[in-house]
């Protein structure tokens, strides 16, 4: 079942909450994973590949699991995208939502207030904001959370 609207194209789309995506070429290596965090790819015009670590490059979330490696697969890139948290963390509602420093393609939406005070700091925030957290989830394994994607 189609849970989005497709304009102009076909390239263009609206998730089921109103988030903006496009169609990329899934280059991540394996079939994709909803909410998993996605980067440009380096070796393919259009690719995404699964965004590293603590890195500032982030476009957007993965919308549909199981598209396999070279084929077309929805992004959401702007407005409410469903994120896949890092394992063993919760999120709660209106806090800011980043890169995991760990774990590749994953979100932390655990700190209330970015750290502060120094230009690293700062930097810090801006290269690792994917946007801001709209609902409470509990920890777990896998676990999707709505977020309100906007990048720095």
């Amino acid at each position: 079942m189609v849970n989005f609207f497709v304009y102009g194209n076909g390239v263009g789309a609206f998730n089921e909450k109103g988030g903006t995506m496009a169609r990329y070429i899934n280059k991540t290596g394996a079939p994709s994973v909803k909410g998993a965090l996605v980067e440009p790819s380096d070796t393919t015009d259009f690719g995404v590949k699964l965004a590293n670590a603590g890195g500032p490059d982030v476009i957007g979330a993965v919308y549909e699991s199981g598209v396999a490696d070279g084929d077309y697969v929805w992004v959401t890139y702007s407005g409410p995208a469903q994120v896949l948290l890092k394992d063993s963390t919760a999120s709660t509602r209106e806090y800011w939502s980043q890169i995991s420093s760990t774990d590749n393609g994953r979100a932390d939406c655990t700190d209330a207030a970015p750290a502060g005070g120094t230009i690293t700091e700062l930097r810090g925030h801006l290269e690792r904001e994917i946007g801001h957290c709209m609902e409470s989830v509990s920890s777990g394994t896998d676990v999707l959370c709505w977020i309100h994607l906007h990048f720095n």
